[in-house]
């Protein structure tokens, strides 16, 4: 059952990643006034498509990496009292640039934990743009928008751990189903189901032919088992 209380997205800053790992926040953190209405999530996947084979017509495309995710929000400020409690718009600007921005202590900018409800995540500030949309007489501004890019930031235990899982030079795990053969696993995992007889014998099976269901299969490197 829901509580009733309204949870805000909240930017958390800190110094460096060491910090992050600590717990212990840099600075005052940046909550919104309102809650984004949207969520753009990016995703890139970088693929090898270099041709392999002098004469090929094409090359298959192979993950190499995946790049770091984006997140956009845009963050509305109302300084007009109308939507409850008076906001002054250029305070919270300049704290949104203060949490979120430039540090001279680490000369870069700080790392970030953006929390809203069960989305949690780490990362840094890319960008951002303000749009003004109205102001009082003497000019300073009542609503604005803050439309913000950050991008996703891992330590780099994490990183390696994830670039390990990718190479293929990593042995690779399956557990086998109903009616999986080892030809056909073969071909999935290599492109060529003759190399059914390596991995055969690199897992000590006794027959090729009767494989169980929830059989743990490992298939090592081809650079190091060639047929």
């Amino acid at each position: 059952m829901s509580s009733g209380i309204l949870d805000k997205l909240k930017i958390i800053p800190f110094l460096d990643a060491e910090g992050l790992q600590s717990g212990l926040p840099s600075g005052p953190p940046f909550i919104a006034q309102f809650n984004p209405e949207t969520l753009t999530i990016n995703n890139e996947v970088k693929l090898n498509t270099e041709q392999t084979a002098q004469g090929a017509n094409g090359a298959e495309a192979k993950q190499v990496k995946v790049e770091a995710q984006e997140f956009k929000f845009d963050f509305y400020l109302d300084g007009t009292g109308a939507a409850g409690l008076s906001l002054d718009v250029f305070v919270a600007i300049e704290l949104f640039k203060l949490t979120t921005g430039f540090t001279g202590e680490t000369h870069r900018n700080r790392f970030l934990v953006l929390q809203w409800g069960t989305f949690v995540t780490t990362c840094v500030l890319k960008g951002y743009s303000i749009n003004y949309k109205l102001f009082r007489a003497d000019g300073t501004p009542l609503r604005a928008v803050i439309s913000a890019t950050f991008l996703e930031h891992k330590s780099l235990e994490l990183q390696d751990l994830i670039s390990n899982l990718m190479s293929p030079d990593v042995t690779h795990l399956h557990e086998v189903t109903e009616s999986e053969h080892l030809s056909q696993l073969s071909y999935q995992k290599y492109k060529n189901g003759a190399y059914y007889y390596q991995v055969a014998r690199y897992n000590e099976l006794d027959s090729f032919r009767s494989l169980k269901a929830g059989q743990q299969l490992a298939f090592p490197p081809l650079s190091r088992e060639r047929h």
